[in-house]
């Protein structure tokens, strides 16, 4: 009687070929590059939606203070980013407004432009700040417009002194509403 041995079939390759790992290192590398390249919009969008929340969220809180407290703010622009003042009833000049509301540096890569419609406040003196937020809940019309240095996005920040306080997109029309 003849037994007969079967070996199992052993493949010979017992690993990868250089090329099988040269292509998935190259691949490997592809979409490493595509996810670092598309970082700076990233963090772009993360420093826009950081500022949008927060000049929301101060202005908010500035009416509602001045409501509550019986008190008049105002929004300037800085040098360096923006700052919230407080009208001091005793010495009856504006003063830097205490935190939350304290100044506030921009991201280097963001512009902020403000425009208000305080033709008839000009009139009452040099140092008014160009935005006022009012013990009665009213704002002075304004749009400050928050843009990328490079010109990529554009976000308008508005009132129209007497609603809520809304950001419109620049691809928006911004008469429309």
């Amino acid at each position: 009687m003849r037994i007969f041995f079967c070996q199992s079939y052993k493949s010979r390759h017992q690993g990868f070929t250089l090329i099988e790992i040269l292509v998935v290192l190259f691949i490997v590398t592809v979409l490493a590059g595509l996810t670092v390249a598309s970082l700076p919009a990233f963090v772009q969008n993360a420093d826009f939606d950081t500022e949008t929340r927060r000049l929301t969220l101060l202005f908010s809180m500035a009416r509602n203070e001045a409501m509550l407290d019986s008190s008049e703010f105002g929004f300037r622009r800085t040098e360096r980013g923006y700052e919230f003042l407080r009208f001091d009833d005793g010495s009856r000049s504006w003063k830097k407004a205490a935190s939350p509301f304290h100044e506030r540096p921009l991201p280097e890569d963001l512009r902020m432009t403000v425009r208000a419609d305080a033709e008839g406040f000009r009139l009452l003196g040099e140092n008014l700040p160009p935005i006022l937020i009012l013990s009665s809940g009213e704002t002075t019309p304004f749009r400050i417009i928050l843009e990328s240095r490079n010109g990529g996005e554009e976000y308008t920040f508005r009132s129209d002194g007497y609603g809520d306080f809304r950001w419109d997109h620049e691809n928006e029309d911004p008469d429309e509403s």
